[in-house]
């Protein structure tokens, strides 16, 4: 028989098994003592693992922030912690030591308090550089600043293969163009088929910064221009035999631009033309007649080399950064545009050859043009450093011009505009105007308003921005926060399985970008503006493709505004794209869908996974629902501190498949989207389906505020808590004032900023 005396080591665990129990015991006696407050809670049970001030230690390095309430927080303490001694700390000392944590660090009042944010000294980011440029040579080489109503190239026709008067047939708006004349020729009277020509000329109306590649397609002859001085395809000399034309090059979103294209047909047996682009994220199509206008525009001037990206790890785009990339960049970009303006000198300086004060001329010009880049007048010592020093004797002034525009651009007071000043002048409120509203450089009426005193007041600068709102760079920075704001990015990696979706392609998904991009810009330009309603709206805008796809009757060959009724669509929530891209290839994904619908409609915190679960279909019964799988996967402690938010707004979507189409049942069971949900106010709300979700999070001030906040954040590059710790309270309260509306928030956003701060007391808005 065995001996039953223990052995050295079994003394060794049974001492530490007593040690624990009375350690066990001995903390609890003191927890539970009425003398303890919840610092002293805090600091004996709670501090190993979070450290002071929440901060984080290595066994948990993520801080003790967030958004729940205080409710909440006594709860989980009281379920889960201290770790390992799960309700150890209960009841009133549960209560006593959440109070601590979340007055101390944890509210994000007590976050602002301990760490107050500050206003970055940032550098342009990318999109500002590139706008910057641009309207930079705009304001001296010419710019379209409005658009036409009218849509369509002006096309001339000609019943011979030059373009001559006497044989000019007629001029029309037109569009698109796609003419196939076999071996005829165009209707009217003295066409032969023999020979013939066309010219169009307009502008062409860009949505997305990218790479556009244009084609064209034709036996012919013909000569393309898109932005260009030179055309960018040349194919004059035909033998008569089909051909594709390609070109692809850089234009900036949201700009029309000079667009023009010649063709003739001359003894070749065939005629026809097809003009054809490919779109950022976009399919290779007919160029539609709506993206033309009539009248041609002025050259935009576009960087061609791209900068590397901003850091993004705030949320939003920021220039903190300056690495080597960035930085070569810049200088190719600054190189690019001395050279452009170095081919344009006499036409920017007013001068010829052989005048006798060209030398003068060229040099008031740089002397223009540095004042710009700056944003400022130039002070004598400036204009001597950046300007004078490069016109010295014996320099050609295209040689000096070419040194000071490249000075200027790589200057601090060109890549750094000045953000950071209390007490802002005119010019630093004009800059700041033109950043917050275009990404830009001030514009004519900025400098005239300068000049005649009128952006010294809020109301001065408020009409300014009121004023330039109305610009379509201003819809189209306002296009550039849905993107970002809608992860629109991740659309770019739609793939759906073609065995579950055969019919799916991108074809129909540059049909939903187009079909949001309408939406988004009807609600806050032409409807009613109201944030509320991009939540709500029970309609899409489908054409005849989507509309087959998605259940409903188009009757035109556009898009229309189609209802679908209040359950079956709810604004961007059950966008197709957004349900589409928040899913898996094959199967719908409640807990991606419950994610983007957490952080960005709701506005809630959530933070990374403690470890990374896999999902893997294939492990789960097939007679299994989604929502059963994810609920099965979900179901651990750990994970529902997170999941019990995620889970109830992923499954209220479950009606709309991975594609983003309504449907009833799903394994030959009823769709169940009903889930019990906690909001961030601690309130219980039941989810019968995504119109619940809408309504709450259209009408919550903690959703509300989490879109201001986010708008803030795109617009002005920094926190709404460096301008004031009231300033996002006091713009929220406005935005609901003013019916949530978005456009009136962008004012109000750009006025706080621009004005350095706090709006003056008992100023009337």
């Amino acid at each position: 028989m065995a001996s039953m005396r223990p052995t050295a080591i079994g003394l060794i665990q049974f001492v530490k098994s007593i040690t624990f129990i009375l350690g066990v015991l001995i903390g609890s006696l003191h927890v539970h003592g009425a003398e303890l407050t919840g610092e002293k809670i805090y600091r004996q049970l709670c501090i190993k693992c979070h450290g002071e001030m929440g901060r984080g230690t290595k066994k948990h390095d993520e801080p003790l922030t967030g958004d729940w309430s205080l409710a909440k927080l006594t709860g989980v303490i009281e379920k889960t912690m201290p770790d390992g001694k799960a309700k150890l700390v209960v009841g009133e000392d549960a209560a006593k030591v959440a109070k601590y944590i979340y007055d101390k660090f944890y509210s994000p009042e007590a976050q602002a308090r301990n760490q107050p944010a500050r206003v970055m000294f940032s550098r342009l980011t990318r999109r500002q550089y590139e706008e910057s440029i641009a309207d930079l040579m705009g304001e001296f080489l010419g710019r379209t600043s409005t658009f036409s109503d009218e849509r369509g190239l002006t096309g001339t026709w000609y019943k011979s293969r030059g373009y001559n008067n006497k044989q000019k047939a007629f001029d029309r708006v037109e569009g698109p163009v796609d003419f196939d004349w076999g071996a005829g020729a165009p209707k009217g009277e003295g066409f032969k088929a023999q020979e013939f020509s066309a010219r169009w000329r307009g502008s062409l109306f860009t949505t997305e910064t990218g790479t556009y590649e244009f084609i064209v397609k034709t036996e012919n002859g013909i000569k393309l221009w898109v932005n260009s001085e030179k055309p960018i395809l040349d194919a004059w000399v035909s033998d008569g035999r089909m051909k594709e034309h390609r070109i692809s090059m850089r234009l900036l979103g949201g700009r029309v631009v000079p667009f023009a294209l010649d063709f003739f047909k001359w003894k070749d047996k065939t005629a026809s033309i097809e003009l054809r682009w490919k779109q950022p994220h976009g399919v290779e199509e007919i160029i539609p007649r709506d993206r033309f206008m009539p009248k041609q525009s002025a050259r935009v001037f576009t960087v061609p080399t791209p900068l590397p990206p901003d850091d993004s790890s705030h949320g939003f785009a920021r220039g903190i950064s300056v690495s080597k990339a960035w930085d070569e960049a810049t200088t190719r970009g600054a190189l690019d545009t001395a050279a452009r303006v170095a081919r344009h000198i006499d036409r920017l300086a007013g001068t010829r050859e052989g005048d006798p004060q060209r030398r003068d001329k060229v040099r008031a010009f740089a002397a223009r043009f540095v004042s710009a880049a700056f944003r400022r007048p130039l002070t004598a010592g400036q204009r001597k450093a950046f300007v004078d020093v490069f016109f010295a004797k014996g320099t050609a002034p295209e040689d000096a011009l070419k040194r000071a525009v490249i000075f200027a651009l790589k200057s601090p007071r060109f890549l750094y505009p000045d953000f950071h000043s209390a007490q802002p002048d005119a010019h630093q409120i004009a800059a700041r105007l033109a950043l917050l509203l275009w990404d830009s450089v001030p514009d004519r009426s900025l400098q005239v308003a300068i000049q005649n005193g009128n952006l010294r007041t809020p109301q001065h600068i408020r009409a300014q921005a009121n004023r330039m709102l109305r610009d379509p760079r201003a819809r189209a920075k306002l296009q550039h926060f849905f993107h970002h704001w809608l992860e629109l990015d991740k659309a770019e990696a739609i793939d759906k399985n073609a065995k579950a979706f055969p019919e799916f392609n991108q074809r129909i998904v540059a049909d939903l970008r187009q079909s949001l991009r309408l939406f988004l810009d009807e609600t806050m330009w032409t409807g009613s503006g109201d944030y509320r309603e991009l939540l709500k709206a029970d309609h899409l805008y489908l054409n005849d493709r989507l509309g087959k796809f998605y259940g409903a009757e188009v009757e035109s060959g556009g898009f229309e505004k189609i209802s679908l009724g209040p359950n079956r669509r709810v604004g961007v929530l059950t966008h197709p794209l957004l349900l589409a891209q928040f899913a898996y290839a094959d199967n719908t994904s409640p807990i991606h869908r419950g994610v983007f619908l957490a952080r960005h409609i709701a506005g809630r915190t959530l933070k990374p996974p403690p470890n990374a679960i896999q999902f893997k279909d294939s492990e789960f019964k097939p007679d299994q629902t989604m929502r059963e799988k994810v609920t099965h996967l979900t179901k651990a402690a750990d994970c529902m501190s997170c999941h019990s938010i995620i889970n109830p707004l992923g499954f209220a979507l479950e009606n709309f498949d991975a594609i983003g189409r309504w449907r009833e049942k799903e394994k030959g069971r009823p769709i169940n989207a009903v889930s019990d949900y906690t909001t961030a106010a601690n309130t219980s709300l039941k989810i019968t389906g995504p119109r619940t979700i809408a309504n709450y999070a259209a009408d919550s001030p903690h959703g509300q505020r989490h879109f201001v906040e986010q708008l803030f954040n795109h617009l002005a590059k920094q926190a709404p808590g460096a301008f004031g710790r009231d300033t996002l309270d006091e713009l929220w309260q406005d935005f609901v004032k003013t019916d949530c509306n978005v456009p009136r928030l962008m004012t109000e956003i750009t006025v706080r900023v621009a004005a350095g701060g706090r709006l003056q007391s008992g100023e009337e808005k």
